[in-house]
């Protein structure tokens, strides 16, 4: 994805952050290493295997919003070689247990069967759903979604917020300003 860079901490490859600007704010994006260890271990490597998914937790400061910690996929979620839709019931859970830890919900992840991933009209009609539906602690939340390509070029990431519309970190709007 363009406009991602990889930050190796101490020299080696499994200790990669990424991080990504919001264009037109102040804000950047940082997928700590083992967020991303936890839900690239869910890919769908094989034709056997089902989505997965949860949700996505971190902290948010005026300049950087990190996702740390990352929950799911739970057994009572339902799952399917194209399709993944967390039980609500859970992901509450996680999101109570996980505030308890000073970390505040920031958005979901999922797999997708697919090299680069994009989100489905059911991936923005569930993130609608969730702005639609709950109180949230940030004024955006982020999508994640892990494809099948090389560890490099399998990340997608969006982020939906007031706008009613989810947009990809490259093409975020130009207002100045925090995006979370």
């Amino acid at each position: 994805m363009a406009g991602w860079q990889c930050l190796r901490l101490f020299g080696r490859p499994r200790f990669e952050a990424w991080e990504a600007g919001f264009p037109g704010s102040v804000q950047r994006l940082r997928i700590e290493p083992s967020a991303l260890e936890y839900v690239r271990k869910y890919r769908q490597t094989s034709f056997s295997a089902l989505e997965a998914g949860g949700q996505l937790f971190g902290r948010v400061t005026p300049d950087l919003v990190t996702v740390s910690a990352v929950a799911g996929p739970h057994r009572s979620d339902e799952r399917s070689r194209f399709a993944f839709r967390s039980d609500p019931g859970a992901a509450q859970h996680d999101i109570q247990r996980f505030a308890r830890r000073g970390l505040v919900y920031l958005g979901e992840w999922h797999t997708h069967a697919e090299q680069r991933p994009h989100p489905s009209a059911s991936d923005i009609a569930a993130m609608k759903g969730i702005i639609a539906h709950s109180r949230l602690n940030t004024a955006s939340l982020l999508l994640l979604i892990i494809g099948l390509a090389e560890p490099n070029a399998d990340l997608g990431v969006w982020y939906f917020g007031s706008s009613d519309a989810l947009r990809s970190l490259d093409q975020a709007g130009t207002k100045e300003g925090r995006i979370f």
